[in-house]
C-alpha cells in the first residue's frame, strides 16, 4: 500500500510542475532581436514585408492600425488558412497603397535577409521576374517572428523561409472570381450585389458588380502572366472575408458573423499547442489505473 501511495504522490507532483515547464518554454523574449531570411531560385526578386500585427510575450497578437479595418481573422490559423489570409491581405495592400515595413531584392544566390525586425506577424509579397522566357512567381505568405519550433516547443528568433514559388509560361490567361456565401439561416443579411475590384501590378484594373443576375461570378480574359493580380471586394459589415485561389479562380468567401463574444486567447497562436490539458488528462488516467490496481489487490486479499 505504501508503494502505491508513493506512486500517487509522484504522479501528483508531475501534474503540478511539468505543465509549468512547458508554459515557460513558450514565453517570448521581448528583448531579443528577430531576423528573416528568404531563399528562392532566382536573383533580383523583390520582396516586401508588411507589418500586420504585434505580438506580446504570451503570443497574443494585436492588429496594426493599417489592417484593423478589414473583416479578417488573423488568429488560430493553420498553414492553409494562412495562405488564404495572405492572399486576402495582399489585395488590401494594393487597394490602400500601403508602404512596406521593409523591402529588398534577392542576391545572386537567390537569398535576401531582413535583420533587426520588430517582433510580430508579417505579410510577405513579391513581384514576378522574367527568366529565359519563363515567369517566376511566389505566392503571398504570412510569417510570425519569432516563429515557434513545434518539435522543441521553443521560439526561433532568426527565421529562414523558402517561399512557395513556381515558373509559368509568358502568355495570356483568364482570371475568374466566384462569390461564396456561408450564412445559412441569415440569407436575408446578404446584400443584393457587391462590387469587386481587380488590381494589376498595384493599380486598379477593373471594377465589376457581382449579384444573382451573373450568378455571383465574373471572368476577365487576356490577362498577362507577367503581371501581379489581386482582388478586393467592397467592405461588407456583418461578414468576414477570405480570398482563396484554385487554378484561375479566385473564391471570395463571406462568412456571417455571430454575436457570440470572443474570449481573449493568451496562449500561443497559430502553430502553437496548449499542452498542459493533455498532461493533466494523462496524469489523471494513470492515477485511475493505480486506484484500480489497489482496489483489485484489496479485493483479491
Amino acid at each position: 500500500m505504501k508503494k502505491y501511495k508513493k506512486l500517487l504522490l509522484g504522479l501528483f507532483l508531475c501534474c503540478l510542475f511539468f505543465p509549468l515547464t512547458i508554459q515557460a518554454a513558450g514565453k517570448i523574449n521581448k528583448e531579443q532581436d528577430v531576423s528573416l531570411t528568404l531563399s528562392c531560385s532566382h536573383e533580383n526578386v523583390p520582396f516586401y514585408l508588411y507589418y500586420v500585427a504585434s505580438i506580446d510575450e504570451y503570443g497574443e497578437l494585436s492588429v496594426n492600425s493599417s489592417f484593423s479595418d478589414f473583416n479578417v481573422n488573423i488568429t488560430g490559423k493553420n498553414d492553409e488558412a494562412w495562405n488564404d489570409l495572405a492572399l486576402t491581405l495582399a489585395g488590401y495592400v494594393d487597394q490602400e497603397q500601403m508602404v512596406p515595413a521593409a523591402s529588398k531584392k534577392t542576391d545572386v544566390n537567390g537569398v535576401v535577409t531582413f535583420p533587426s525586425l520588430d517582433q510580430g506577424l508579417y505579410l510577405i509579397c513579391s513581384e514576378k521576374v522574367s527568366s529565359n522566357g519563363m515567369i517566376y512567381q511566389t505566392s503571398p505568405s504570412m510569417i510570425l517572428l519569432p516563429s515557434l519550433d513545434d518539435i522543441n516547443n521553443d521560439w526561433v528568433y532568426d527565421v529562414n523561409v523558402i517561399p512557395k514559388g513556381e515558373e509559368i509560361e509568358d502568355t495570356n490567361t483568364s482570371i475568374k472570381v466566384q462569390k461564396v456565401w456561408k450564412d445559412a439561416g441569415n440569407e436575408k443579411s446578404r446584400p443584393s450585389s457587391i462590387m469587386v475590384q481587380l488590381y494589376k501590378d498595384g493599380e486598379i484594373y477593373d471594377s465589376i458588380t457581382l449579384s444573382e443576375e451573373n450568378n455571383w461570378q465574373h471572368i476577365w480574359e487576356n490577362c498577362s502572366t507577367k503581371s501581379n493580380y489581386t482582388l478586393v471586394e467592397q467592405k461588407l459589415d456583418g461578414y468576414s472575408v477570405v480570398v482563396s485561389k484554385e487554378g484561375i479562380t479566385y473564391l471570395i468567401t463571406n462568412t456571417y458573423k455571430t454575436t457570440t463574444p470572443s474570449v481573449p486567447n493568451k496562449n500561443i497562436p497559430f502553430t502553437g499547442q496548449l499542452w498542459w490539458p493533455v498532461l493533466v488528462l494523462v496524469t489523471l488516467g494513470l492515477v485511475f489505473i493505480v486506484i484500480g490496481l489497489i482496489r483489485r489487490r484489496q479485493n483479491e486479499g
